[in-house]
């Protein structure tokens, strides 16, 4: 894995402690602002193992 990626992990997990935090306290506005951010990172790590899957698949197509 990537520096990136596991920064990535890292920022959502620490996202949706955050959002569950809010969530307790009942402020569901900002809870549901932090699991968007936790979203979009996850988004994020799963477009860039996605493309790696990709690019590892056109180069063995191509060896063929």
């Amino acid at each position: 894995m990537k520096v990136l990626d596991i920064f990535l992990i890292i920022c959502a997990l620490a996202w949706l402690g955050v959002a569950y935090y809010f969530n307790t306290k009942e402020n569901f506005e900002l809870a549901a602002i932090f699991n968007f951010c936790a979203y979009a990172c996850g988004v994020a790590f799963g477009a860039r193992v996605g493309g790696r899957i990709y690019k590892k698949n056109q180069e063995k197509n191509q060896e063929k």
